[in-house]
């Protein structure tokens, strides 16, 4: 991975941290599976990786609005 800049001017440069921030979130989606068959609240674990998805992408993808 090159140098990320977000759309606040923030320049991300580590690998690893931007890497594991996307590994944390697909085993968050794997966990959905089991918590469902379990009867558990996974609509909440869902609504809360969906609102973490979305805010990489506010800060990710420039938005002509802010710029």
């Amino acid at each position: 991975m090159t140098d990320m800049t977000t759309k606040y001017g923030i320049n991300i440069t580590s690998d690893e941290a931007f890497e594991k921030n996307i590994t944390r979130l697909t085993n968050q989606i794997w966990k959905l599976i089991p918590m469902k068959e379990n009867n558990e609240d996974w609509e909440k674990q869902l609504n809360t990786v969906i609102l973490e998805i979305a805010g990489l992408n506010e800060i990710f993808i420039n938005n002509p609005h802010f710029l």
